[in-house]
C-alpha cells in the first residue's frame, strides 16, 4: 500500500544526486506561499466493510484537499485543478497504461490526473483509523507534485547509477508524505481526533518502508514534519541530505 513512484526517465550522466539542481524541485513557488490555510474538515463515520460509507467520507475529505491546495497554490500563482477520483472493490489489471502493481491500493496517474482508489476489505476492516484518510492525503499530494512541475522535474533529474535513481524515488515519495503529513496538520483541529490516532499512523506508516519508500525513520520524520508544521516549506525533500532520505 506504498506510495511508488514510476522510475525516472532521465539519463545517467556525472552529475550526483546530491545536491539536487533543479529549482523546480528546490525552490518552488509552493514552497514560498506559508503554511496551509487552516480548515474545517468534518469526517463522516465507515462503517466497517462498507464500500459506500468509505466512498461517502473520503468524498468529504477530497472537498477539504480540494480547498486546501486549491487556496496553497492559488498563494504560489500556480495553476490547480481537481483530480478525479474512482474508487473500486476489485483490483484492475491495468491502470494508467500500466499493469497495476501487486499490492497496491492507490495509484495516481499523472496523465490523466486520477486518483484510483480500491477498497479492499483489508482497508475496511477498521476504518476509525487516520489509515484511509492519509491514503487519500498522500496521493494527492502526487496530484499537487503534479501541478507544480515536481513530478516532470523528478523526471527529469540525471544520475550517475542506480542507487542515486532510488535515492530520487525517495525524495519523490516522501516528499508526498509530508504533504498529507501537512494538510493532516492543517485540519487537525476539525477531525476531532485524539493525538493517539496520529501516534498510530505513524506506526502503520512503517510498513510502507523499502528501497523506493525510505527507511521507517524516513517515513515517520517527514510525515511528522508535516503535520508539525502544516507548511509545504518544510517538504523540500530535494534540499535536504542524503541521510534524512534513506
Amino acid at each position: 500500500m506504498s506510495a511508488v513512484a514510476l522510475l525516472p526517465i532521465g539519463s545517467a550522466s556525472a552529475t550526483v544526486a546530491y545536491p539536487v539542481k533543479s529549482k523546480t524541485l528546490t525552490d518552488n513557488p509552493l514552497y514560498a506561499a506559508g503554511a496551509l490555510t487552516t480548515t474545517t474538515c468534518s469526517e463522516k463515520p465507515i462503517k466497517k466493510l462498507s464500500a459506500s460509507s468509505a466512498k461517502s467520507s473520503l468524498n468529504g475529505v477530497l472537498a477539504c484537499l480540494n480547498r486546501t491546495w486549491a487556496a496553497q497554490l492559488d498563494s504560489s500563482g500556480q495553476r490547480f485543478s481537481k483530480p478525479k477520483i474512482v474508487y473500486t472493490t476489485k483490483t484492475p489489471k491495468r491502470f494508467c497504461g500500466e499493469a497495476w502493481p501487486k499490492g497496491s491500493t492507490t495509484i495516481y496517474c499523472d496523465s490523466s490526473r486520477t486518483i484510483h482508489m480500491v477498497l479492499t476489505r483489508t482497508l475496511l476492516k477498521e476504518p476509525g483509523d487516520l489509515y484511509l484518510l492519509n491514503l487519500l492525503a498522500v496521493y494527492y499530494g502526487e496530484h499537487v507534485q503534479n501541478l507544480t512541475g515536481i513530478y516532470r522535474a523528478f523526471q527529469d533529474v540525471p544520475y550517475r547509477n542506480k542507487s542515486e535513481l532510488t535515492e530520487q524515488n525517495r525524495r519523490y515519495n516522501l516528499q508526498g508524505d509530508c504533504f498529507a503529513g501537512a494538510f493532516i496538520g492543517s485540519v487537525w483541529d476539525s477531525l476531532d481526533r485524539p493525538r493517539v490516532d496520529w501516534d498510530d499512523l505513524l506506526y502503520y506508516l512503517r510498513d510502507w518502508s523499502d528501497k523506493y519508500n525510505g527507511t521507517r525513520k524516513s517515513i515517520t520524520y517527514w510525515a511528522g514534519r508535516g503535520f508539525k508544521s502544516a507548511d509545504p516549506a518544510s517538504c523540500d525533500t530535494w534540499s535536504a541530505a542524503s541521510s534524512k532520505v534513506a
